[in-house]
């Protein structure tokens, strides 16, 4: 009996020690991982000012794009918005405007460009790439061609609006606004 007893004693023994030593254990060890994510920056260059001449039905501006991008990645991109409006007489008492429309081209030239129209508001993508920068030009779509890289900005303005618009001096102010986005 001693015997059985002596063994009880000791498994019971044995199994308060158990939960003490698998607490002891269950401490979790851990890695922590911390990372730093840079701003991105970028410059954003824009057409100069520039005269359109008169009668002139198609005239390029040149182009928007971008350079010195750093911290980018894929799905970090800069959205451009493109705002404008009609050209305005400078001088008071003439009330006629100048309407045109602005385009994205893939060439300087007329003749076998491709483009799409721009209007007021739109924006367009500069998509970031996995190396940290976005790319340098935009990229548009006109019919079915897709992708087609943006050269330069065209303004057109239709004869017949030329011929609407009183003598004096117009004016109209294109707005370039760039922000960091995440598609």
């Amino acid at each position: 009996m001693k015997k059985i007893s002596a063994l009880i004693l000791a498994l019971a023994l044995l199994v308060s020690v158990i939960p003490v030593a698998y607490a002891a254990n269950a401490t979790p060890n851990t890695t922590t991982l911390t990372t730093t994510v840079p701003s991105a920056t970028y410059v954003l260059n824009i057409p100069a000012d520039q005269t359109v001449t008169f009668g002139a039905t198609s005239t390029y501006i040149g182009n928007v794009t971008i350079t010195d991008s750093k911290n980018f990645a894929e799905g970090k991109n800069v959205d451009v918005t493109v705002e404008y409006a009609p050209f305005a007489a400078e001088a008071e008492g003439i009330s006629t405007t100048i309407p045109y429309t602005l385009y994205q081209t893939n060439g300087t030239q007329k003749s076998g460009n491709l483009s799409t129209a721009l209007a007021s508001g739109k924006k367009m993508t500069f998509r970031g790439n996995a190396d940290g920068t976005v790319d340098e030009k935009t990229k548009f779509s006109t019919g079915n061609t897709t992708g087609v890289t943006m050269e330069s900005l065209m303004v057109s303005i239709q004869s017949k609006d030329w011929g609407k618009a009183l003598a004096g001096d117009y004016k109209s102010t294109i707005t370039f606004t760039s922000e960091i986005v995440v598609a």
